[in-house]
């Protein structure tokens, strides 16, 4: 699990957000449309071996996050609930609560049966490792 560069997300990369591409408009942004009532930070990297997911997410119960893989698409969910605190004197609301949901097209081939996620201190990290092609030999048949 060594990435060995970050990868930036400028408009038209290879993991533009579909949420993004769903909204029609070249300056559409996720952070502007979005079926979230809150958008994650997300980080990406890529190495030779594979891909690493960083999503923070801190408050969300590891029940309250979901993780689908279909084909090349990875689609990120979950619930950060707000405490149920007393709020007669409100002084700022900063922290967002609700709903959240990321979707990324995942530019190469990966193995699927070998994806491992984790949330630690906060953190969810999806270690997505890129598919190895494995040379055959094609046996040659005399008739």
């Amino acid at each position: 699990m060594n990435p060995t560069r970050k990868i930036w997300l400028p408009k038209g990369t290879i993991f533009q957000n579909i949420t993004e591409q769903r909204a029609g408009s070249s300056n559409a942004s996720i952070k502007f449309y979005s079926r979230s009532k809150w958008t994650p930070d997300t980080d990406i990297y890529e190495g030779e071996e594979g891909i690493l997911i960083i999503m923070d997410i801190a408050g969300v119960k590891k029940e309250e996050i979901q993780i689908i893989l279909e084909g090349q698409i990875l689609s990120i969910s979950g619930l950060r609930r707000e405490p149920a605190l007393t709020k007669k004197y409100i002084h700022r609301l900063e922290i967002d609560f609700g709903f959240f949901e990321r979707t990324f097209r995942i530019p190469t081939d990966i193995d699927p049966e070998k994806v491992e996620a984790r949330y630690e201190d906060g953190f969810l990290y999806i270690w997505m490792p890129k598919q190895q092609d494995v040379p055959c030999t094609i046996d040659i048949i005399v008739s």
